[in-house]
């Protein structure tokens, strides 16, 4: 009998120490999620249409951000990060993982297809690489460079060119290729035809979401401060 209530005792404790384990788990998986939650929530940056003044401004800030982030990586930093010629009536966009992010509308009062057809739209961008003339920070150099020429003769072919967007959305989208691949002004972007429907250019490449941590925390820190 003795022995009896000794073992059915020690089952109760087992059962009630199991519990009490998968409740504290539970616990922590809810502390977690809410931890994860409250991060994401901190990260958020409200979606809305900016001025070109406000465009201007911000970009300039995280270009002044990028300038000594470049002189550190002995990197040269141009916020020439996209430009193109003569070409259709269409937006210009890139692909990312998001989805499409709207750069330039050439004709404002047309839909082409417009600022509603985008769900991002950039801000601005940047574009580091190694100069082939050492020159580290800001270089002056792409903004005389012609647009057929690109970062040919700035950037040192033997290192990849780093093109940022700065996306509405607070997220930083990063392409990384060689400069015979993406050296062009215009490369890795693309352009939607005279009737907004069609593509007259249709991107090669895919924007990532940038894994640099730091040109992410500072974008969301900007766009924040200007809501």
């Amino acid at each position: 009998m003795s022995e009896t209530t000794t073992k059915d005792e020690s089952t109760a404790t087992s059962e009630t120490e199991t519990a009490s384990s998968a409740e504290e788990a539970t616990t922590s998986e809810e502390e977690q999620d809410e931890a994860d939650e409250e991060e994401n929530s901190q990260e958020t940056v409200p979606v809305r249409e900016y001025s070109e003044e406000e465009k201007d401004a911000v970009q300039q800030e995280f270009l002044e951000w990028a300038i000594p982030r470049a002189e550190e990586g002995n990197m040269a930093v141009t916020d020439k990060y996209f430009e193109h010629g003569a070409s259709g009536l269409g937006d210009w966009f890139a692909e990312t993982e998001d989805g499409e992010i709207q750069l330039q509308q050439q004709l404002p009062e047309e839909e082409l297809p417009g600022y509603d057809a985008y769900e991002i739209h950039s801000l601005g961008g940047v574009a580091f690489y190694v100069s082939s003339s050492g020159v580290t920070g800001y270089d002056e150099a792409p903004k005389e460079a012609a647009t057929a020429q690109g970062f040919t003769e700035v950037a040192d072919s033997d290192y990849p060119i780093h093109k940022y967007v700065l996306g509405d959305n607070g997220v930083v989208y990063e392409l990384i290729g060689d400069v015979d691949e993406i050296g062009g002004f215009p490369s890795g972007y693309g352009l939607y035809d005279d009737d907004g429907k069609t593509k007259a250019i249709d991107p090669e490449y895919t924007f990532k979401v940038s894994d640099d941590a730091d040109a992410q925390e500072e974008w969301r820190q900007i766009l924040q401060s200007h809501q």
